[in-house]
């Protein structure tokens, strides 16, 4: 298989190379889209490397975008697409994609690892096809990419794979999980708490996270409600739940709390990407 990547950069610094080199042997190219205001010098002694410097943060939507169209543009049917804090291990994306070259469906649009966090819990009940995989680590089919319009730039940030992956299966696709391919995701400052015998995940995400993830839901509930009904009021109870234990737990509460509330009335205006007033926060 002749296959390219993608990894999306944001203030890349040392960890980030170690986390590429895990998996750039296997591919043709990488399209290292950063975006940072500042350009960075790590990558320019590697001849494998596209770097693409944005000078601005254009969301992660977007940066996928530009380099599904490099990728089409330089020939190739396939992209893997990676966040700059995961990383594969064992050679297992040339494990991935020898398992894809003997299996190629027409209908398959993703092939995605099994995502291995902090917590044991983000795996649970993962089946071989399932309704949303997280983007980093996926090989995704650049003709579905073509055909669905590609990743949808109006969520900016948070949401963008759940949507991508709705879309798709929308359209008639699925997604294939490889259960025995691991992939080692960070989830920033994820952490558990054990409480009266119970152990309870807290995001810790910050407040400008919180507006996206609050907003982005709700995108995604009105858009895809009637075609998965049960996936769209599970993440509404997801995001209650998550409120609860960022009042009891975290810090930055009133910083939250505010951006939650902000995140669903935007919603209600349909204001959609980055909004101009939180662009410095961003950077």
């Amino acid at each position: 298989m002749k296959l390219c990547g993608v990894v999306v950069l944001f203030h890349p610094d040392d960890e980030v190379l170690k986390n590429i080199n895990t998996y750039l042997s296997d591919l043709e190219v990488l399209y290292a889209i950063d975006n940072s205001q500042d350009k960075s010098n790590l990558f320019s002694n590697n001849k494998k490397i596209k770097y693409i410097a944005n000078c601005e943060n254009k969301g992660i939507a977007k940066a996928l975008n530009q380099a599904c169209l490099l990728a089409i543009k330089e020939g190739y049917s396939y992209i893997l697409t990676m966040d700059q804090d995961s990383a594969f291990q064992n050679k297992d994306l040339n494990k991935m994609k020898k398992k894809i070259e003997q299996s190629l469906q027409e209908d398959i649009g993703i092939y995605s690892p099994l995502h291995q966090t902090a917590s044991s819990k983000m795996n649970c009940n993962i089946h071989e096809e399932t309704e949303v995989v997280m983007t980093s680590g996926n090989i995704i089919d650049l003709r579905v990419w073509e055909k669905i319009g590609g990743f949808d730039e109006d969520f900016f940030i948070d949401g963008v794979d759940h949507e991508y992956c709705l879309h798709l299966q929308k359209e008639g696709y699925k997604i294939k999980i490889f259960q025995e391919i691991p992939l080692l995701h960070s989830l920033g400052k994820t952490e558990e708490k054990k409480i009266f015998g119970h152990t309870i995940t807290l995001t810790n995400h910050a407040p400008i996270r919180r507006y996206f993830i609050t907003r982005n839901r709700h995108y995604i509930y009105s858009k895809y409600h009637d075609t998965f009904k049960e996936f769209c009021e599970k993440e509404l109870k997801n995001q209650r739940k998550e409120t609860i234990k960022m009042l009891l737990f975290e810090k930055q509460k009133w910083e939250k709390t505010k951006a939650i509330i902000r995140g669903k009335r935007d919603y209600k205006k349909n204001i959609k990407g980055l909004p101009e007033d939180l662009k410095e926060k961003l950077q």
